[in-house]
């Protein structure tokens, strides 16, 4: 993953476990790059037509070929570093079978921003936890990360000219440039977000005299939309914004810098676009083009500021048709614990109409069906000008987010790694890629990149306890934002009535060592006793075990309150399975408090 464009195959080779050997071409990159490779025996020969580069660009050929000969000689050619970069990353990937049946790949990504973005605010995300992340992405051949340094609830960049901007913890201007030099070792770009004038409820609490009337005075730990916003009309306000963003621009090489411009509900739409409008410029003057979150289009938006579409596809469209290119991130949030196939259905410049509908159908996502839908209602977008010349914007390509408000440094790997690997291959290979068997390529590209050393395997709540296994293995987190918001605020805000934050079972304090925590948003193991279903194979072991977990709970007196019901529920699935009860098994999928049992859907189609 992701599946390339064209492959030769041939008899099957064994590989040697010896040591590779850099035959000629290598520059001194590509000969780091190389010994992250397994030991296979192979001699590399490198052809590469450009000069190297510092760093990538969006516009850079990450395309090549790559050929194997009967004797493991491996010879790649591509016009840049980047490209024998994402050809060693395939290499790395065929390395791990027996034989290697492959003569020939040809092979480059559809489209040029292949981004994951990481908040490292809500819970912080440490230097050694982004470089190995870095690691991963080089495996799926994605170039972008996407650094979302500020937010109400911290400020993770230790700027010089306003120290006490900074959490506590921060990283270092050094800290950030080594990760941008490591990220370029793995052919990808780092692209750092300031986000204003909203979500700044810290750094009006830490300089009140940048705030509008009635801002916050202390740090805020809660979750959700906060009203305290930055005085645009400050001149001093004015002043800071330029000088924190002239540093990101001193740090980050990358030829893009994020303002973040969304959820600023405080401040006029003028005004706002009137603020938006000079950070552009001021990005423009530092060399840079910015880019921000689809609430800052308006018609006095420059239409050389790129648009992170984010508020459903229809953002993407109306930005487009104004002119303006766009990243798509709408149907990417990996924090909303939806299936792969879910995320796959959805192509960056795609038609999203049968993928809504199906998103909408999907079983998996029934307890929040009404939320989605309040989603694809919620936002507005302002009339704008059509491009000039009956021309269009340009779909860069995608990108993934994970905001951490239920993700932390231990939990992350799970959170991105359990399906990012698709949505890496909706960004590289063709539209037309198949999602025939995704989660079981899914499941075993995750188990590669933990014997490769990238990635450790997910941590698993049933090593802790073993005899609940057929429970646990069974469960999913509830979807959508069901866990974020609490079933109460869930339950106002789609019909209408407005939330309150107080009511949310979580912020920025809150552990996050549940059970819950460590489930895979998607239970493949569910997915393998719904297909032993549809195929009509023998259900007895499955049976067997969801009965035995009702009794195995009892030894864990202090899991009876949080998963008790669901265990009982998942114990009459068993009866209805056997054809013990005519039930109906579809309520028995829950939510039960923040889990679900979605085999009870199967379960219920069968009968």
């Amino acid at each position: 993953m992701p599946r390339p464009r064209a492959v030769a195959w041939c008899q099957p080779r064994r590989f040697k476990r010896a040591a590779n050997v850099i035959a000629n071409g290598a520059t001194e990159r590509l000969d780091r790059a190389v010994g992250w490779l397994p030991s296979i025996g192979a001699t590399i020969h490198f052809e590469i037509s450009q000069q190297p580069k510092a760093v990538p660009a969006l516009d850079d050929d990450y395309g090549y070929r790559l050929r194997i000969d009967d004797a493991v000689g491996v010879h790649i050619e591509a016009h840049t570093e980047w490209g024998c970069l994402a050809a060693l990353a395939t290499l790395c990937q065929l390395a791990g079978a027996e034989a290697l049946a492959v003569r020939q790949i040809t092979d480059g990504p559809r489209f040029p921003w292949r981004g994951l973005m990481i908040d490292t605010v809500r819970h912080f995300i440490s230097p050694a936890t982004l470089k190995n992340t870095l690691d991963a992405m080089w495996f799926y051949k994605l170039n972008v990360l996407h650094l979302h340094l500020t937010d109400d609830q911290g400020f993770r960049f230790r700027s010089r000219r306003y120290p006490e901007l900074a959490s506590d913890e921060a990283y270092s201007g050094d800290e950030l440039a080594a990760l941008v030099a490591y990220a370029a070792d793995r052919g990808i770009r780092v692209v750092p977000e300031l986000d204003v004038p909203g979500h700044t409820a810290w750094w009006v609490a830490k300089r009140s005299d940048w705030g509008l009337p009635g801002s916050a005075t202390l740090p805020s730990t809660r979750f959700g939309i906060h009203q305290d916003c930055l005085n645009v009309a400050n001149p001093d306000v004015c002043t800071a914004v330029d000088a924190l963003l002239e540093e990101l621009a001193e740090i980050f090489p990358d030829e893009f810098l994020h303002f973040g411009g969304d959820e600023a509900t405080s401040i006029e739409d003028e005004l706002q676009a009137t603020f938006h409008r000079r950070v552009v410029d001021t990005t423009s003057r530092l060399g840079k083009r910015a880019i921000g979150w689809d609430e800052c289009l308006h018609p006095a938006l420059p239409k050389g500021t790129a648009i992170q579409a984010w508020r459903g596809m229809a953002a993407r469209d109306v930005a487009l048709e104004a002119g303006f290119d766009c990243v798509v991130s709408a149907p990417y949030y990996l924090d909303l614990f939806f299936p792969a196939d879910v995320h796959y259905a959805f192509s960056p410049d795609g038609d999203s109409a049968a993928a809504e509908e199906a998103m909408l159908r999907h079983p998996r996502l029934a307890h929040v069906r009404s939320g989605l839908a309040w989603m694809a209602r919620f936002a507005t977008f302002p009339d704008l000008p059509p491009a000039p010349d009956g021309g269009s914007g340009r779909v860069l390509g995608g990108e993934a987010c994970l905001w951490t408000e239920l993700v932390d440094d231990q939990t992350l790997a799970t959170r991105i790694w359990s399906r990012m690997p698709a949505l890496a291959e909706r960004f590289w290979s063709d539209a037309d890629a198949s999602s025939q068997d995704l989660l079981e390529r899914l499941a075993a590209s995750r188990r590669l990149l933990a014997e490769r050393g990238i990635v450790a395997e997910d941590s698993n709540a049933s090593e802790e306890f073993p005899s609940l296994t057929p429970l646990l293995e069974m469960l999913e987190p509830v979807k959508w934002y069901r866990r974020l918001l609490g079933s109460a605020e869930f339950e106002r805000r789609v019909n209408g009535i407005g939330g309150s934050a107080e009511d949310r079972p979580y912020n920025a304090t809150t552990p996050l060592r549940r059970i819950v925590d460590r489930l895979a948003p998607e239970s493949l193991a569910s997915r393998r006793a719904e297909a032993d279903l549809a195929a009509g194979a023998p259900m007895q072991k499955w049976i067997a075990g969801w009965r035995q977990q009702r009794i195995a709970l009892a030894e864990y007196p202090a899991l009876l309150e949080e998963l008790g019901d669901a265990s009982a529920a998942l114990a009459e699935i068993a009866a209805i399975a056997a054809g013990e009860s005519n039930a109906d098994a579809s309520p028995l999928a829950g939510p039960f408090g923040e889990y679900l049992l979605p085999i009870a859907y199967a379960v219920a189609s069968r009968r």
